[in-house]
Order: C-alpha cells, then sequence, then structure tokens
C-alpha cells in the first residue's frame, strides 16, 4: 500500500527547510539548552515521517552520560509539550525521543513502515522488560513472544496501535544494548501480498461469482447510466448546434416562414420496400431531417460484421453505446472457461452474442422512452394517446394562427394577459399536451439485407421483437427500409396484431430518368437519348452507371453495350449459379428461373399465379421469393399478396433477351426442362396405370362385377373414364416434351457440329 501513498511525493519538496524548522521552531533555543547544546545538522526519514537531529554537547564532571542525555531529551519534550506543534500529514503532535541504538538507514524500495515491529534480542527478556522498553514511543496493542528456534536468536513481534509509535521505536531503538539485550528491530509486514492472492486463487467458487457481482454491481450503478445518457444524448441531439433554440428560431423565422411541412403520419409501424437504388434511404432521410429524435441503424454494415465483435462494436457506436468494454466479454469468457476446467462447474461470467446485444438494444430502448412523449403513458389506451396527439396538433395550429393574427404590441398585450393563466396550467398541459414531432423515430435501414450469415437470423429476430416492444407501448415510431419481399413474416411474427403501413417505391418515370441525366450530360452533345434510357428504365444505380462511362469517352452505344454485358453476367451468375459447383446454394432450380425469364423477356411482366400452378413450382412461392431476395426479380403486392413479377432491374429485360438469343444455351436449358416435365408427367401416368389396374381386380374375366350384378357400377366406370381422360392428357403432354426434346438435342448436335 505504501507506493500509493502520495503523501511521499508531497513531502520530497520541503526537505530542505526542515533543518531551519528544527532550529527555529521544534528544538528549544540554545541558550535554552543546558551543557553548551548546539544542533550539528538533520537527517530526514522520508519514508518513516520523521528525521534525525544531530547535536553536540559539553560532558558535565558532575553528571554521568546517561544523566545529561536524558536532561537533553527532557528539555527537547517539554518544549514541544508548551509550543504543541501538528503535522499535517497525519494530524498529531510532534514528539522528540533519543535515539539509544544505531538506526538501520535504508532505502529499499519494498520495505515501508507498518504498526508492527519484529524484535529480535539477545540475552534474557521477557514480555515485562520488553513493554518498559517500547511503551514510551506509544500504546501497544500486544507482545507475541515467538518459540524459539535453534541457531537463531530470539524473536517477538510488538504491535502498535499507531503507526508512528512503531516508526520511533525502530529507529531508536535497533541496534541498541540495554541491560545487557542487543536488540534489533526491523518493520514486521501486517499481510503478505502473495496470502490474499493465494486465497483467492484458492477458492474460485467463492470469489469469482463475488468479482463478477462485484463488476456487474460496478457496471449497473455507473456504466449503464452513462451509456443511457449517451445514448439519449445521441436520440435528443444534445450536442448538435443545429439544434440549438437560438438557430432553430432563426431558421423558423427565415426559411420556415417560406414553407410549410405537411403534419407527419400518426403511423407508428412503417415498412418501406423497394429493389435497391430505388432511394428508399434517401427518401426517408429527407423526411425526417427535421425530427428532433430520432435514430438510424444501419443494418448492412451490421450484417457485414466478420466477427461478433464487430457485429456489437458496429451496433453500439451507431446508437452512441459507450463505453462498450468487449475486451471484458473476451476475457470472461477465457476466466470462465479456465474455472470450468479446474473445478468442473461454469462461474456463468461468459456473456453470449444474444445476450449483449439484448443488453444494448434494452438500454437504447430506456434511452428512447426517455425521450418520448408518451413515457408516462403505458397504462393509457392507444384511443386516448391518438386523441392527445390531436389535440396537441390544434392547439399548435390556434397558436400559429394567433400569432400570425396579432401585431407585434397586440402580441405582448396578449401574452402578458394569459401569462398568469398559463403559469397555472403549465404542468397540467405539459402532462396532457403530446407532439408527434417529438416522437422519437427509429429507422431500421437494411433490414434481411442478408438471409444466411454467421449471426443474420438472430439480428433480424431481435431487431424485430425490439422493434415491437416500442411500438407496442407507444415509445416511437418505428420505419424499415427493405429489398426483401419476405420481410413482413418476421415482422408480423413480432406483431401478429398489428397492421403495417407499407410503402413500395418503384422506379422512375422515363421523363424523370431522361432528366436525370441531362444534368450530367451536355443535351446538345447528346440529343437523343431515349432509346438507351428505355432500356434502364427509371433505376438511379445504372444510369448513374451509365453517365459515368459516357463522362469517360465511350459513346452512348457502347456504354449501353457494356452496361448490358455486365448485367447479362449479374443474371448468369445470380440465376444459374455458373461460379458454383453444388446447385442447391440457390433457392430455386435453374429451370424454374428459366421459364419465368422467358415470360419477362417476352411481355416484360409475369402473372404470379399463373406461374405458381406451372408443374415447375406446384404451388410453392419460396422460389420467387428467393429470386426476389436475389434481386433477380421484382414481386409486386396488391391488397397484401403477391400479383405481378417484373424484372429485378428494368435492365434485366434486355439482359434476358440477350440470354435468350444465345441458341445454344436456351436449347440445353430447353432440353433439361423438358426432360424434368417429362418424368413428372412419366410419374403421373404410372400413378393412373397402377389404379386402374387395381380397378382391374374387381371385375371378372368376362367384365362382369365382381360383386354380382354383371353389370359394372357407374361410380367404377366413372372413374375408369376419368383416369384413362388423364392418362391420354399425360401421354400427348409427353409426346409433346419427347419433341421439345429431340428438337433440342438436334440444334445443341447441330452447333456442336458447327465448332
Amino acid at each position: 500500500m505504501g507506493w500509493w501513498d502520495i503523501r511521499y511525493s508531497l513531502m520530497r519538496p520541503g526537505w530542505n527547510s526542515l533543518e531551519r524548522k528544527a532550529k527555529q521552531e521544534l528544538v528549544p533555543p540554545e541558550n535554552a539548552m543546558p551543557f553548551h547544546f548546539k544542533i550539528g545538522g538533520i537527517e530526514p526519514r522520508l519514508k518513516d515521517g520523521g528525521m534525525f537531529v544531530h547535536f553536540s554537547y559539553v560532558h558535565p564532571s558532575s553528571y554521568t552520560t546517561r544523566e545529561a542525555l536524558k536532561e537533553i531529551e527532557s528539555r527537547c519534550e517539554q518544549h514541544l509539550i508548551s509550543h504543541i506543534h501538528y503535522m499535517w500529514f497525519n494530524l498529531r503532535k510532534v514528539r522528540a525521543f533519543l535515539v539509544k541504538g544505531s538506526p538501520f538507514l535504508e532505502d529499499m524500495a519494498s520495505r515501508y513502515p507498518s504498526g508492527r515491529v519484529r524484535v529480535e534480542y539477545t540475552g534474557d527478556a521477557n514480555v515485562e522488560g520488553l513493554f518498559t522498553l517500547f511503551r514510551k514511543y506509544g500504546k501497544i496493542i500486544d507482545i507475541i513472544m515467538l518459540p524459539p528456534v535453534k541457531d537463531m536468536p530470539r524473536q517477538a513481534i510488538v504491535q502498535y496501535s499507531l503507526m508512528r509509535a512503531s516508526t520511533s521505536a525502530k529507529n531508536c531503538l535497533h541496534g541498541a544494548e540495554i541491560n545487557g539485550v542487543k536488540l534489533n528491530v526491523t518493520f514486521e509486514r501486517t499481510l503478505q501480498g502473495n496470502v490474499t492472492w493465494n486465497w483467492l486463487t484458492n477458492h474460485p467458487r467463492i470469489t469469482v461469482p463475488l468479482g463478477g457481482l462485484a463488476i456487474a454491481g460496478v457496471s449497473f450503478v455507473v456504466f449503464d447510466p452513462m451509456r443511457v445518457f449517451s445514448m439519449h444524448s445521441k436520440i435528443i441531439q444534445l450536442f448538435n448546434v443545429n439544434e440549438y433554440p437560438i438557430l432553430k428560431w432563426l431558421r423558423k423565422e427565415t426559411i420556415g416562414r417560406l414553407t410549410r411541412t405537411p403534419v407527419d403520419s400518426l403511423q407508428t409501424f412503417i415498412i418501406v420496400h423497394g429493389p435497391r437504388g430505388s432511394g428508399k434511404t434517401d427518401m426517408v432521410d429527407y423526411v425526417i431531417k427535421d425530427k428532433k429524435h430520432k435514430v438510424t441503424i444501419r443494418c448492412e454494415e451490421l450484417a457485414n460484421a466478420r466477427t461478433e465483435a464487430e457485429l456489437l462494436s458496429n451496433l453500439a457506436r451507431q446508437v452512441g453505446y459507450v463505453p462498450l468494454f468487449q475486451f471484458m466479454s473476451t476475457i470472461n469468457n477465457m476466466v470462465d472457461v479456465a474455472i470450468t476446467a479446474s473445478t468442473g462447474q461454469k462461474a456463468g461470467l461468459s456473456a453470449t452474442f444474444e445476450g449483449q446485444m439484448k443488453k444494448i438494444l434494452d438500454a437504447l430502448a430506456l434511452a428512447i422512452q426517455q425521450a418520448s412523449p408518451t413515457k408516462d403513458m403505458h397504462n393509457i389506451s392507444p384511443e386516448t394517446i391518438m386523441k392527445k396527439i390531436e389535440e396537441t396538433l390544434e392547439e399548435k395550429a390556434r397558436r400559429e394562427e394567433a400569432g400570425s393574427c396579432a401585431s407585434p404590441s397586440q402580441a405582448k398585450l396578449i401574452a402578458k394577459a394569459k401569462s398568469k393563466k398559463e403559469k397555472k396550467k403549465k404542468d397540467k398541459e405539459r402532462n396532457q399536451r403530446c407532439d408527434p414531432d417529438e416522437i422519437p423515430v427509429i429507422v431500421i435501414d437494411g433490414y434481411m439485407c442478408r438471409e444466411k450469415g454467421a449471426h443474420a437470423r438472430e439480428l433480424w429476430t431481435y431487431l424485430a421483437e425490439w422493434a415491437a416492444v416500442l411500438v407496442e407501448n407507444h415509445v416511437a415510431h418505428v420505419v424499415f427500409l427493405t429489398n426483401n419481399v419476405a420481410v413482413s413474416k418476421p415482422l408480423a411474427k413480432a406483431l401478429p396484431n398489428m397492421t403495417f403501413e407499407t410503402l413500395a417505391l418503384s422506379d422512375a418515370t422515363m421523363e424523370s430518368a431522361l432528366e436525370f441525366v441531362y444534368k450530367h450530360l451536355d443535351r446538345d452533345d447528346f440529343p437523343d437519348l431515349m432509346e438507351f434510357i428505355q432500356m434502364f428504365g427509371g433505376r438511379m444505380t445504372d444510369l448513374q452507371l451509365y453517365v459515368q462511362k459516357i463522362k469517360n469517352g465511350l459513346s452512348p452505344a457502347d456504354a449501353m453495350d457494356d452496361v448490358l454485358y455486365r448485367a447479362v453476367v449479374e443474371v448468369r451468375k445470380g440465376a444459374f449459379d455458373f461460379d458454383s459447383t453444388d446447385g442447391r446454394t440457390l433457392g430455386w432450380t435453374p429451370i424454374q428461373f428459366w421459364i419465368v425469364m422467358k415470360q419477362l423477356a417476352t411481355n416484360g411482366t409475369a402473372n404470379f399465379d399463373e406461374l405458381m400452378i406451372h408443374p415447375l413450382f406446384k404451388n410453392n412461392e419460396s422460389p420467387f421469393l428467393a429470386m426476389g431476395q436475389a434481386e433477380l426479380i421484382t414481386i409486386c403486392y396488391h391488397n397484401g399478396r403477391p400479383l405481378t413479377i417484373y424484372p429485378g432491374k428494368p435492365i434485366y429485360r434486355s439482359a434476358f433477351k440477350e440470354i435468350l438469343s444465345d441458341v445454344g444455351f436456351s436449347a440445353v436449358m430447353d432440353l433439361e426442362s423438358a426432360n424434368f416435365l417429362e418424368k413428372e408427367e412419366m410419374v403421373k401416368i404410372a400413378k393412373w396405370e397402377a389404379e386402374l389396374k387395381d380397378l382391374s381386380g374387381l371385375l371378372y374375366k368376362d367384365g362382369s362385377w365382381l360383386f354380382g350384378g354383371g353389370k359394372v357400377p357407374k361410380e367404377v366406370d366413372t372413374r375408369v373414364k376419368w383416369l384413362m381422360k388423364k392418362l391420354a392428357e399425360s401421354h400427348a403432354k409427353v409426346e409433346k416434351y419427347d419433341q421439345e426434346t429431340t428438337h433440342a438435342k438436334k440444334v445443341v448436335a447441330s452447333l456442336s457440329h458447327g465448332v
């Protein structure tokens, strides 16, 4: 503990003045001392908190040496008693003792004073004798006579109540010989450093849970409020100068008088979906740019994290969760593993990924709740909250109307007349008001941007459940931005009793797309680009790429060919998985996408219900959702159900046509499709034939009914006719598929011969 005592550092600068202080204050004046007493100098003892004063005197013939020294010591003690000096570093009176031995003056770094001294002595001594020698330096708690050890001096432990008593005894009696007893006095450590460590390491079942409890307590008392404050400040933009009242007033009185923003929607759960590049993020950012309280979680950054620690760090940074102490979880996991290996029981220190994410989201929910005007409305029905919101909006409208109609002087008189009334109702209005502009907006951007990943499923589940809690408790608006068409299922599972407000974004119109291109290109240099723009549609990302290639020196046609080639490569790689040896990595089969692609290339759209009943899909919508997630197609919904299918990008239709123009590839895909469908029909034929065979077992060889009557029942006859009809239909299809297979093989053979 002596290493951390700051008094040593504070005392060092003052040692130079000690000699002056000793001569003028602590030691009597030389003319008041007997035997021609003179001070020869001082020797400070920093660790012991005192100093040695060297002096000289003339030995009188009428005094023995012992009597003379005792007289000098007595005069010094009387002087200190009469003047009463206190020292700041221990707040105790200064005392003086005569040094009777030869002090051991050391500066070893590991030795510090303690309240216990170890006395090694030679000769005959007992407790009474040691008490008589050591008592004058301070109050003694106990004297322990240690058992003798062969060939070793006798030892005793003297325990003082004050440390300054032990330092005085050690410096005055070390090396002294009194009444034939020679003393060696040293400080005794009250507790060895390794004693504590040994006990801690030997009792992990006690110390580890207690240590974990202490860490959790510190985190709960100190760091959790700090984290909530940090996130709350980020939500309310406490440190954003643009939100300071003076700047907001300036904006309101200047730009705010020129434009009026519409009242925000009172919906609390909104899904904004659309293909990548349709401007979802930009639109929402523009809508909420003037919102006072908002939080944005970028899911793509979280989903692309390589490790759990990186994901948690990204999430904490986005929401302002500091300090994170991510390294502590690694240390806890290592300690937990070590304890489990040594004791066979888990200490429970390891923190799971789900637990840490839940902790961050729970803290964020608390910070959002503190910023929400509905934080005290947990037990109020949604209808009541909506009524309060409407009353607040009406009140704000009345105030704005009154403020715009009244002159400045009238406004001052009105404000003065109503000040007392408003002051009385201030608290009541604060509780009644529920301004929708102050309700926090939570934007979860890129939700379900990736369905596969180390922690993708846990991430989407926890975000959906966390958002559901906020909405159910009327704490915040939640907006999900996604390009995944299957996003409604996990959200509906998290909030089964709530209707979502869904906004679907599509591509820009041809006029807007052309206007965008001509903002970046000179119309005179490129007068007619509509033909090329129609191939791109209104997809912003493709238009930007096209403009960039023209700026790099390509002609409009060459730039179009280059972008189209890139689209063809994307479709081939994404739809048919040419870069993978395992076809099962796709959520659909290549021939399933081939059927969809042929319809989209021909018509531009495809009917979802018609494709669902196709023999290749058999009423399974999973392949369509997987294609939509891969952005190969876009599924448009009507009244909550899928209705129409479009290409994932407008340029993909041209890419589909380009792929269809590849005669060899088209023939191979048609061959695989025909073979698959032919096998499916053969299975049906085998099924019909087996049933007919079973029915034939109900007849005699002459064709009469097995159960009597001679005539075959009408029901059996009807069933047989139906089976025969199905056999004919399936057989016709088999013949058709066989013809298609034969034709496709001929095409492939002709191409190979041509090569």
